[in-house]
């Protein structure tokens, strides 16, 4: 049922926003001039294409339970923002990534270790989750496109982030941010079904070791 979608590619730049502020933003954009919610999809290929480890954390608690979407929380080392001397090298990473990048949707590869090291497809929401109100750092949370059929909080997360898809929306009800998430997976799925992102499943960073 996952649809082919009509991509808008544009030229190869990394979606920054060189923003360091980990407050919920007084205003979000969310809707065009005519009132509707700004879903244009596209693929922004970022380049170079981050390589992200973290370990999966526990979140609000909503992907599963309210939305029927799982995510798997990355977790982010916001405490030692500005300490470089006690970071180390995937946590500089990922910090840069989520200080930087524009919030949103993001396409991207991962692979969880545990009994499954299949590397499978994502689609990735970056940001303050402005629908709620109780998110006051940015987060990043993979939505993996595969069923596990368990959890994994505290494994290491491996993912390599593609391309920028969308900027992040506030919506006025529920059914309306699962209706976009649903299409956000249908198209990051279909997006990285196609050249040359489906070779990166088998990049080397994804050898985890036995």
């Amino acid at each position: 049922s996952f649809f082919s979608p009509s991509c808008a590619f544009t030229a190869a730049a990394p979606a920054m926003s060189h923003s360091s502020s980990r407050e919920v933003p007084e205003e979000t954009p969310t809707s065009d001039a005519t009132g509707a919610p700004m879903l244009a999809r596209s693929v922004t290929v970022l380049n170079p294409m981050p390589r992200l480890r973290a370990k999966v954390v526990h979140g609000f608690g909503r992907g599963s339970k309210l939305l029927g979407f799982p995510t798997a929380n990355m977790e982010v080392p916001w405490d030692k923002d500005g300490k470089t001397e006690d970071l180390m090298p995937h946590e500089e990473d990922i910090l840069k990534f989520a200080k930087g990048c524009t919030p949103g949707v993001y396409c991207a590869w991962a692979q969880v270790d545990g009994s499954d090291r299949g590397v499978y497809k994502v689609a990735m929401s970056v940001g303050w989750n402005p629908t709620f109100t109780d998110v006051k750092v940015k987060t990043l949370e993979p939505w993996i496109l595969h069923d596990y059929g368990e959890d994994f909080y505290d494994r290491e997360l491996r993912l390599i982030v593609c391309a920028f898809v969308r900027p992040e929306v506030k919506f006025d009800n529920f059914e309306k941010l699962i209706e976009a998430i649903r299409e956000d997976g249908e198209f990051c799925r279909a997006t990285l079904d196609g050249s040359p992102w489906a070779s990166l499943g088998q990049d080397d960073f994804f050898r985890l070791e036995e």
